[in-house]
């Protein structure tokens, strides 16, 4: 009986120990190929810009949005522009929002989350029906958010 308690007891108090908070996921983030996404928040929802695109981008090599599919949009530059948007905090990761892909025009339901083992490791999972393509990210240090140039 007394071992039941202690668990009981102990239980809640070691996975909120372990669990990561909403503000854990505001900051920049470097996706494997160099760019970089500034996560922030605006009351209870979260959003995500491109803060640096990469060094060698897939597609819109003139930093616009070339494949967006309204063609109003076609000239708006990436850099700054939101591609997260509306995530909500719940149970410790970020969800219910999409995530646009500049190199296709398309956006995704999306899902991100934070390794609470290593709170400088994100993850991002696009979801496109049952399929789904996951990102890793890694948070960027203050010391290296020198802002490159374009």
């Amino acid at each position: 009986m007394l071992m039941k308690l202690l668990v009981l007891i102990t239980f809640p108090i070691f996975f909120l120990l372990h669990s990561v908070s909403a503000d854990t996921y505001i900051g920049q983030w470097e996706i494997t190929g160099g760019s970089i996404i500034e996560i922030y928040q605006d009351g209870t929802t979260f959003y995500g810009k491109i803060h640096k695109r990469a060094m060698k981008p897939l597609s819109n090599f003139n930093g616009l949005d070339n494949k967006n599919p309204k063609k109003e949009l076609r000239t708006r530059p990436l850099l700054g522009m939101i591609i997260l948007d509306q995530l909500t905090y719940q149970d410790g990761a970020l969800s219910g929002g999409t995530i646009y892909n500049a190199d296709s025009g398309k956006s995704y339901k999306v899902k991100v989350w934070i390794d609470s083992e290593d709170t400088d490791v994100c993850y991002i999972r696009a979801y496109k029906s049952i399929l789904f393509k996951t990102f890793e990210a890694k948070r960027v240090k203050p010391d290296n958010m020198a802002v490159s140039p374009k």
